[in-house]
């Protein structure tokens, strides 16, 4: 009968009703009091884990000129920051867009680059990064008359996934060779697909990411050369410690259309990480420092 029932499933049936229970508190909370009570907790446990030195270890390789006490106040408040997003969640899901966008600024720039890109009429791919609250962006953009789905890696516990996968109101495609198939399709529908850029991945190449080579998915930029649509850079920024954000939507990247060769792949590819770099410097405490982004 248990036969097929490991000791990690027996614990991912323990977590899920915990996550439930705490999606449900979190929610019956303000959004304030949520955000603040939630990043409190994060800040605590936080600094008592083992990725918190990951994260001093990666703010060191990047910014090196910082002190100790300057990466440690980063620290502090990336676990805040990531920690107001958990409390945020619930909330967030259950918001329309009339409700959303009281909360997200977008400045005029932005404003213009997202009608530019619609009136081109060829879909594209915005890329970004985990920033801010990244689970916004798409929710808010998918009522800016862009059709938008995101490409997210699901969660390892199953149970979990499917209490919040449905939950964000945006299509999601899985990573994967399924996924990949709905990418292609999507973008020849002219839609919009948003990927997150900045994770650790174990196949890419090395391209220099701050001060060092980080292993880089060359797969954002290879799809968007051969199926020539616009790579378009896009980062949501957290003001203030508050459930308050700004979107910015750049130009697209200049790259050489249907040019699929190792060179252009790799210099767009370090476009993306040079934008992506630049946001991070701009605000390195809103960026997730816990990602092993230079294992090599």
């Amino acid at each position: 009968m248990f036969k097929n029932f490991s000791f990690k499933k027996i614990r991912y049936l323990l977590e899920a009703p915990f996550v439930w229970l705490g999606m449900i508190f979190f929610r019956i909370l303000p959004l304030s009091l949520a955000s603040d009570f939630s990043a409190n907790i994060a800040k605590f446990v936080g600094k008592k884990i083992a990725v918190n030195n990951l994260a001093f270890n990666n703010l060191s390789k990047a910014l090196p000129l910082l002190t100790k006490d300057e990466k440690m106040q980063i620290i502090d408040e990336m676990w805040d920051n990531l920690g107001r997003i958990i409390g945020e969640f619930p909330h967030v899901c259950a918001m329309s867009y009339q409700e959303l966008k009281g909360y997200v600024e977008i400045d005029e720039e932005s404003k213009k680059n997202i009608d530019e890109i619609k009136k081109l009429n060829r879909g594209g791919i915005i890329f970004s990064a985990h920033f801010g609250n990244w689970e916004i962006g798409p929710k808010f953009l998918l009522n800016q008359g862009l059709k938008v789905s995101t490409v997210y890696r699901p969660l390892n516990n199953p149970f979990v996934e499917k209490l919040t996968a449905k939950k964000r109101g945006v299509p999601m495609i899985e990573k994967g060779g399924a996924g990949s198939r709905q990418i292609v399709n999507a973008l020849k529908n002219r839609e919009f697909i948003i990927i997150m850029a900045d994770q650790k991945i174990t196949d890419g190449a090395l391209v220099k990411f701050f001060n060092d080579d980080a292993v880089t998915a060359t797969s954002i930029a290879k799809i968007a050369i051969k199926y020539e649509v616009p790579l378009i850079p896009g980062c949501i920024f957290r003001n203030h410690k508050k459930f308050n954000f700004s979107l910015k939507i750049e130009k697209p990247l200049e790259y050489n259309l249907g040019d699929i060769s190792d060179v252009n792949v790799l210099g767009v590819t370090l476009k993306i990480n040079q934008k992506i770099q630049a946001w991070i410097t701009k605000s390195p405490e809103q960026w997730f420092w816990v990602h092993n982004r230079w294992k090599k």
